[in-house]
């Protein structure tokens, strides 16, 4: 199972710092100049290896326009998340994370990012509705929808677990990871659900941005 990979990576990542006691440290060199290996190294995200493939994902923004996911974010550092407005805990919180460690960011850095939310739940989260949400953490959030078929698609292209609804109907069971997607079009961290997503956020932009060996 994936998810037990992750808790593994997790654990692992936790193993490397401290064995990396002692070692020279490529924390002083521009980040440009590392390789992908080095650049892991430096990453407070859980980094994955091998990493993913970006996945052809091809759903409807809240403008009503067909949005490529890999061709819209070509060049930039792609943030990805599947979730729903009506999430009483984890997707505001996520998403509001993700805005606050973009605000603590430099220009430059936010200009090199974009933020991608999937609905899961398209059959409440009408284009307006959806776009309302996102507009409480940054306009610039791109919010995608689509039938419930063609979202699952896109969670399965992604390496995710597929969403379920629950008993009542309303409550919905889903991912709670953030994709980082790179301008080599493969995702070399993720960020999982927890109070140092912002912190973790703040510190690896930049290093996903300005990383050569990554793509840029």
């Amino acid at each position: 199972m994936r998810k037990a990979s992750w808790l593994a990576l997790s654990m692992a990542a936790a193993c490397v710092s401290l064995a990396g006691c002692g070692e020279a440290s490529p924390a002083t060199a521009p980040v440009a100049s590392l390789t992908a290996a080095q650049v892991g190294d430096l990453l407070h995200g859980g980094v994955l290896s091998p990493p993913d493939a970006e996945p052809r994902i091809r759903l409807t923004d809240t403008r009503g326009r067909r949005y490529d996911v890999a061709r819209s974010g070509a060049g930039k550092v792609t943030l990805l998340y599947f979730g729903y407005t009506h999430c009483p805990d984890v997707c505001p919180t996520t998403m509001a994370d993700i805005a606050q460690a973009l605000r603590q960011s430099s220009a430059e850095v936010r200009r090199q990012v974009d933020v991608v939310f999937v609905t899961v739940d398209p059959r409440r989260d009408h284009p307006r509705a959806l776009r309302r949400w996102l507009d409480n953490f940054s306009p610039t959030f791109v919010g995608l929808r689509g039938s419930l078929a063609r979202v699952i698609v896109a969670q399965r292209a992604a390496g995710l677990p597929v969403s379920k609804v629950e008993r009542n109907g309303t409550a919905i069971e889903h991912s709670a990871e953030i994709l980082a997607y790179t301008p080599d079009h493969l995702a070399h961290v993720i960020y999982f659900e927890g109070p140092s997503t912002i912190d973790d956020l703040r510190h690896d932009l930049p290093i996903l941005v300005g990383a050569v060996a990554y793509g840029s």
